[in-house]
């Protein structure tokens, strides 16, 4: 069964944000400069988890 995600980020780091931006974008619709609109299956999302945990850390 597939989900409806709204995935929102504030990351200070130019070359993390860029990372993350670009993993959003195999996964979902942007909708504004830092928030995506996915439509995901389970798999996907712990997929997208798993790439997002290198780019995002506490102090982000």
């Amino acid at each position: 069964m597939k989900q409806f995600l709204v995935i929102s980020y504030d990351i200070t780091d130019n070359k993390n944000r860029l990372k993350v931006m670009k993993a959003l974008e195999d996964y979902g619709k942007r909708v504004q400069y830092s928030v995506f609109e996915c439509i995901l299956t389970r798999r996907q999302v712990e997929q997208l988890q798993n790439r997002l945990k290198k780019h995002v850390g506490k102090l982000d």
